[in-house]
């Protein structure tokens, strides 16, 4: 919450006696921004190809049918958290939602599970940003140098990827410090270049197919011979893993214009606009795949670094 201070003596009008000074919020976030902060979490262009290979590899082509399965899931989640934002849309979200609701210890329990749950996001952050920068370009191979072995299993890829997340931290936390109106512009402008490159890349696939989508419900592609129904399942970990995050927007509610209206609308967009972009993503890349069958698809970045000349 942004609140100006102003001293008073003794105890002016409106004054905060507990305080001593005029509270005032100043909602700097509008409907664009609260979109992003939600839409930002999940990023598609960076989770769905993150995972892409484990999904694949448990469940071949078909493992497709477990993102709407898992988006419909959510979409009740987002609707009951849309519904509550609009009745608290304050910071803190989850962790006040549930104090209300089942009071504070119920609260106290939510909030430091969401707590471990930032920790491992962060921690997952950092593999992200490995598995994507140094593919971009080498030189965000830092350790190691530009011929190191980037792979997140190897030594100087987690090294690596320690450095550059600790680098991203630094950043974010620094813009977070600074202004939650600079953050949301910075994240706005970020969610608009990935949703601009998501539709290119999605074009491009769909112009290059090698197949037609019927392979989609096929097991083409995958590996192990364990009873499919499980592996499927197993597969699902995919969509878990991209699809949430959505309700970021409830977080930034008190810095939000109108957040009683705002903040559902977007928590419900941030989920619908990550769904569909993240399956129009996993089609095109199946059906425009050279192979299904040439292990590529599944395999991890240290089989496909080793093989290399």
């Amino acid at each position: 919450m942004a609140l100006t201070a102003r001293q008073s003596s003794p105890h002016p009008a409106g004054a905060d006696t507990d305080h001593g000074y005029t509270q005032e919020l100043h909602r700097g976030v509008g409907s664009f921004s609260s979109f992003a902060a939600g839409f930002s979490f999940v990023s598609i262009l960076t989770t769905v190809f993150q995972l892409f290979a484990l999904g694949f590899g448990l469940g071949g082509a078909a493992f497709f049918w477990t993102w709407p399965a898992v988006f419909v899931g959510q979409l009740l989640v987002a609707l009951n958290f849309a519904q509550l934002s609009a009745r608290w849309p304050i910071s803190g979200a989850i962790f006040h939602w549930s104090s209300r609701l089942a009071g504070t210890v119920f609260g106290w329990m939510t909030g430091w599970t969401m707590i471990v749950g930032q920790v491992i996001t962060v921690a997952v952050a950092a593999i992200a940003v490995q598995a994507v920068l140094p593919a971009i370009w080498d030189g965000f191979q830092i350790v190691g140098g530009p011929g190191a072995d980037p792979s997140i299993a190897s030594p100087t890829g987690a090294a690596n990827a320690i450095v550059l997340g600790l680098i991203m931290l630094v950043a974010t936390t620094t813009v977070n410090i600074l202004s939650v109106r600079l953050m949301a512009r910075i994240t706005s402008f970020g969610v608009l270049v990935e949703i601009l490159g998501a539709i290119v890349l999605i074009v491009i696939l769909f112009l290059l197919p090698q197949r037609d989508a019927s392979v989609l419900f096929t097991t083409t592609g995958r590996v192990g011979t364990d009873p499919y129904l499980f592996a499927w399942l197993a597969s699902s970990l995919m969509a878990a893993y991209v699809l949430v995050g959505f309700d970021s927007a409830s977080e930034l509610a008190e810095e939000t214009h109108n957040p009683r209206r705002t903040t559902p609308r977007t928590i419900l967009r941030a989920l619908t606009f990550s769904g569909l972009g993240g399956a129009l993503l996993i089609v095109g890349a199946i059906l425009a795949a050279p192979s299904l069958t040439d292990g590529q698809l599944s395999a991890s970045r240290r089989t496909r670094v080793s093989r290399s000349p």
